[in-house]
């Protein structure tokens, strides 16, 4: 049986480096990161539950224009961890030209890391 949970998170968008992070507001103890995917990082915290999430060259991977993405509209994320993967579906809201734009971005690898299952839901408020 899978655990289940929702947690509210924050983000923040680097422009120069074009980097889009996705961190849980509530207080946490850093356990790892995991790379879905190249520029795809997962963390989670001591107790195996998914903290953050980075992505690298995000206007790219979403293609959206680097300004767009100082201001987004909704985050909504969904961690499902069973005993052979880890994957992601994440809705991004963005603004683009005063019309919202839904993104959606995938993503699995394989659970070699032994965490136990869960399913989790980020998302922003």
């Amino acid at each position: 049986m899978a655990k289940e949970n929702s947690y509210e998170v924050e983000y923040m968008y680097d422009e120069s480096a074009d980097i889009l992070g996705f961190k849980v507001t509530r207080d946490f103890t850093y356990h790892e990161t995991i790379e879905l995917d190249e520029g795809l990082l997962l963390d989670f915290d001591e107790d195996n539950v998914p903290t953050a999430l980075e992505i690298h060259d995000a206007s790219k991977r979403l293609n959206v224009p680097k300004n767009n993405l100082n201001e987004l509209i909704f985050f909504n994320m969904k961690v499902i961890v069973d005993a052979k993967s880890i994957s992601i579906n994440a809705i991004i809201g963005v603004l683009i030209h005063n019309k919202e734009n839904k993104h959606e971005l995938e993503s699995f690898t394989s659970n070699h890391y032994n965490i136990p299952n869960i399913e989790t839901n980020l998302v922003t408020i």
